[in-house]
């Protein structure tokens, strides 16, 4: 007589055990944004001002009071992302080893994270589980940069070759261009969606017709490679920094340089549009676009030379950076000292350079990918938990 899995329904409907031990199915953390969200709508017809804020109290049960990220305008502090959520290690689906991840991208909704490995593949993960969902080759060669349109429909990527392709929501192949003929590191929108613009480390920068995919204008100024460059996100403005040790504002509409800042002593290694800049020499620097002689603030605390930089999705003034040697450090743009940091090497952090940073499009979970071939989840803390190790607070 076979016998009966458990779990089986036997004649008269009730389940039989045949004496095996059943699996028993692992537990995955999940960050669940609904709740806060609902109660968020739920309330705000009813909400008046500041006097209506309801205090949250350091316990555990105040957790479904905790506000939505794009609300806490009065406390951008409350969105610094401090707790490790999960760890995704990305493997390579030909050769079954780990690769390192050089370019993360969520999708516009929220509900995945795309990373690019250095085996050219696509890895799509679970935004609210942080499951593996799929994996793809999309690129021959070492996947650089990507980036996704400002209304959603295409994203754009780009690989060690100089190819650029879009692809669709549905992650089909779109197009496929020769944007340059060494490494692409940079891939940025215009506000439009119409152009976007690419540089590379052919000391190039390019001005690309996004539907036709030609080149409209060569951006040359830079003599070593162009490590980072952004367009504006309301003018026709392109960022851009190099290995001359140069940040550079472009006039996107002739061509023509509009300043030459010396902004570090070293590579320029991350630029974002806000006018945010980081370079080897491990310090960061926040400039004024209307008066560049002279940056506003310099912030110090990086051990190692800065490699990425993200900005928050709702609050200007929040800012996050990784380095080299694995650490995270959240900024104010008004302090010159880090609101929180986590050091790389520490228990549950990156143990190698962080190539990227991501903030989901709520601003509650802030996503690094590194050398160490991890993607890490990091989201806030609820109330009533304490300050972590590795953690500094303001």
């Amino acid at each position: 007589m076979d016998s009966i899995d458990v779990g089986d329904v036997g004649t008269y409907g009730q389940r039989v055990f045949d004496g095996r031990r059943g699996r028993k199915q692992p537990k995955r953390k999940c960050v669940d944004f609904n709740s806060t969200l609902i109660r968020h709508v739920h309330r705000r017809a009813l909400f008046r001002d500041y006097r209506d804020l309801e205090d949250l109290q350091p316990s555990l049960p105040y957790d479904k009071d905790l506000r939505p990220a794009s609300v806490c305008g009065d406390n951008p502090a409350s969105c610094i992302t401090t707790k490790l959520a999960d760890t995704s290690v990305n493997k390579n689906n030909a050769f079954s080893h780990r690769c390192p991840v050089f370019a993360i991208a969520w999708t516009p909704e929220g509900r995945g994270l795309v990373a690019g490995n250095s085996q050219g593949e696509f890895t799509l993960w679970d935004g609210y589980e942080f499951n593996f969902l799929t994996i793809w080759q999309g690129h021959d060669q070492a996947v650089q940069s990507m980036t996704w349109s400002h209304h959603g429909e295409f994203m754009m990527s780009a690989d060690k070759t100089g190819i650029i392709k879009y692809w669709m929501s549905n992650m089909n192949e779109v197009k496929k261009i020769q944007g340059h003929k060494d490494s692409v590191r940079a891939l940025s929108f215009a506000p439009s969606d119409l152009k976007f613009v690419s540089g590379s480390d052919d000391c190039q920068i390019k001005l690309w017709d996004f539907e036709t995919g030609k080149e409209e204008r060569v951006l040359s100024g830079h003599h070593w490679d162009v490590k980072c460059c952004e367009w504006h996100p309301s003018k026709p403005i392109v960022l851009s920094g190099g290995k001359d040790h140069k940040v550079k504002l472009w006039d996107a509409r002739t061509g023509g340089c509009l300043d030459t800042i010396n902004a570090h002593k070293n590579t320029v290694r991350a630029c974002q549009s806000w006018f945010v800049t980081g370079g080897r020499d491990q310090k960061l620097k926040l400039y004024d676009v209307r008066r560049t002689a002279e940056a506003l603030y310099q912030y110090a605390g990086h051990r190692s030379e800065v490699t990425s930089l993200a900005l928050h999705p709702f609050h200007e003034t929040i800012f996050a950076s990784g380095d080299h040697t694995g650490g995270i450090f959240y900024w104010s743009v008004n302090s010159e000292d880090p609101i929180a940091h986590k050091m790389g090497g520490d228990q549950g952090n990156h143990e190698a350079c962080i190539w990227a940073l991501a903030w989901h499009p709520l601003g509650h979970i802030l996503c690094s990918g590194s050398n160490d071939h991890t993607c890490k989840f990091w989201c806030r803390n609820r109330p009533g938990e304490g300050i972590k190790e590795g953690i500094m607070a303001a």
